[in-house]
């Protein structure tokens, strides 16, 4: 007797497995065109270097426009000026792109100087743009990069 519970209950769970496996997958072809993964920007979706480039420029020109240089106000300058351009590019609402702001404030004193950015980019997706200030005392580069998410 217990043999034959045994062969029913074999029975029963391979015609539960067989049941199973006759489901059919779902099909791709109704897949939604929103829910597809992107690689690349869609070009209204593209850094938005002209806007940034005025948005720099303002910024620059609202903080240093007749200041002259002083190393205690330098760093609140500097600051104030990247903060405010990071809001300010937020609210671009570039899609899937986190952007570095990054400022240099120097004093003119005659002297020349040099500065170099290094890192890994795609040059289709990544982008930056930068703007100048200069005055009599006084001179500031910001560069703002895009870095695009994949």
């Amino acid at each position: 007797m217990g043999d034959q519970d045994s062969d029913t209950s074999i029975q029963e769970s391979r015609g539960k497995t067989e049941s199973v496996a006759e489901e059919k997958p779902k099909s791709y072809d109704s897949v939604d065109a929103l829910s597809v993964y992107q690689l690349r920007p869609a070009f209204t979706d593209k850094f938005k270097g002209n806007q940034i480039k005025e948005i720099i420029l303002s910024v620059l020109t609202e903080t240093l426009l007749g200041k002259v240089y002083s190393p205690n106000n330098a760093k609140n300058w500097t600051i104030k000026m990247a903060n405010s351009i990071n809001e300010k590019v937020k609210e671009l609402q570039m899609k899937r792109y986190k952007h570095i702001v990054q400022v240099t404030i120097g004093e003119i004193k005659g002297a020349g100087v040099k500065a170099g950015v290094r890192c890994l980019w795609d040059a289709e997706t990544d982008s930056y743009t930068s703007e100048q200030f200069i005055n009599e005392t006084i001179f500031s580069v910001v560069v703002v990069f895009g870095i695009y998410l994949y």
